[in-house]
């Protein structure tokens, strides 16, 4: 009976040292768009063709109705190590024009990194899956652009003045009234299990060494 004990306790002792060793990473997105970013979320592969929408991954509805975007929305997410992909839906109410322009502008946080909107997010077909273009940067949060000047002179609250507004190329013309985004963050996987882990991990070796002992002895 007591070989048994040992047996169990060492096992549960190295198992709980090995999952004590891997942990999540908060990450929070914080957005807005002008006037919708009416859907999009977590992709569920690098297309974005399907995915945990933005509505359910912030408990409540996105811009299911016309919005002030001088209001940031901000969620935040738990994700494991690896490679995640993001999606973002932007509409513009009204006739596109000079100045009834679209726009997103967002940022994605997370231990020692940050993804901002720049020119480096994608403009893609979200039929396909396929890249169309390079979204176009319009300047940063509390730069000079239209926005900026339409807020008095101020950034958006809430998101860092390191993000862009961006759009696409056709941003005065009807032809792109609703467009689709797209960006990735990669969060590094922990090199070194933590102390904790690690202790438990001894204590596991020492309580099968002790069965081991015990069976030859």
């Amino acid at each position: 009976m007591k070989k048994y004990l040992y047996r169990v306790a060492a096992a549960l002792v190295l198992a709980g040292g090995f999952m004590t060793s891997a942990h999540a990473v908060p990450v929070t997105i914080n957005m807005t768009a002008d006037n919708i970013a009416s859907v999009g979320g977590l992709c569920a592969d690098a297309s974005c063709r399907s995915g945990t929408g933005w509505n359910a991954l912030n408990g409540g509805p996105l811009g299911n109705s016309r919005r002030d975007w001088r209001q940031s929305d901000s969620l935040t997410v738990d994700l494991d190590a690896g490679t995640y992909y993001f999606a973002w839906r932007v509409r513009n109410i009204g006739r596109a024009s000079r100045s009834n322009p679209a726009g997103l502008l967002a940022e994605i946080l997370w231990d020692g990194g940050a993804n901002y909107s720049s020119s480096d997010w994608e403009v893609f077909n979200r039929n396909t899956g396929v890249f169309l273009a390079n979204a176009t940067d319009y300047g940063l949060n509390g730069g000079a652009n239209i926005w900026t000047n339409a807020n008095g002179g101020n950034p958006v609250a809430g998101i860092s003045t390191n993000a862009s507004w961006i759009y696409t190329a056709n941003n005065f013309a009807n032809a792109d009234r609703a467009a689709w985004f797209r960006t990735s963050i990669t969060i590094a996987p922990t090199s070194v299990p933590e102390p904790g882990a690690l202790g438990l991990f001894g204590i596991g070796l020492i309580g099968l060494a002790m069965v081991r002992r015990k069976r030859t002895a």
